[in-house]
């Protein structure tokens, strides 16, 4: 009698055993597999519905809800950027600035706090004022993302034991 089933095994880091092992948690479930399973079962609901149109929102009250952005889940984008492109990274999603280690969001940001435009933030960062425009259109387009990735990072750093709040104090 031939098995229908199929055997999956992987190897996994402490950080991922450690994880999986607090999903199960989560879950109330009795295993990892079980754990998997119910992850996926919920991550390709909650694709489906981002496909179909519907966004995510999370609060205590309707009044208060804000919409949650899961940047794995998001559909990609249909605009062809010139001057931004895709990077590995384990968890960043925002583009970067083509030639460069350079997050779009860092140019954006930077101009925005030092109350620049698209023709001042170019010649600060020596960068084409195409380029700069596409970097503005981009992060005013996707500001959702970026805050989502500097509360990430602001956790990671936490973790680490890094001080992120006093240090913007000063």
């Amino acid at each position: 009698m031939a098995s229908d089933t199929k055997r999956a095994n992987f190897d996994l880091s402490p950080e991922q055993d450690e994880l999986l092992t607090n999903l199960r948690g989560l879950l109330s479930v009795s295993s990892t597999k079980d754990a998997v399973l119910r992850a996926a079962q919920l991550t390709t609901l909650l694709t489906h519905e981002i496909r179909r149109g519907n966004r995510l929102f999370i609060g205590k009250s309707q009044t208060a809800a804000m919409r949650l952005v899961i940047p794995e889940l998001e559909g990609r984008t249909e605009i062809e950027w010139q001057w931004l492109v895709e990077r590995p990274h384990p968890w960043r999603r925002q583009l970067w600035i083509k030639g460069r280690k350079l997050l779009a969001s860092s140019v954006w940001l930077d101009a925005l706090t030092n109350g620049m435009g698209p023709h001042e933030a170019a010649r600060h960062w020596d960068l084409p004022l195409e380029a700069c425009e596409e970097v503005f259109a981009y992060c005013e387009a996707h500001q959702n993302l970026i805050k989502a990735e500097a509360d990430e990072e602001r956790q990671r750093l936490k973790l680490a034991g890094i001080d992120v709040d006093s240090r913007m104090a000063v």
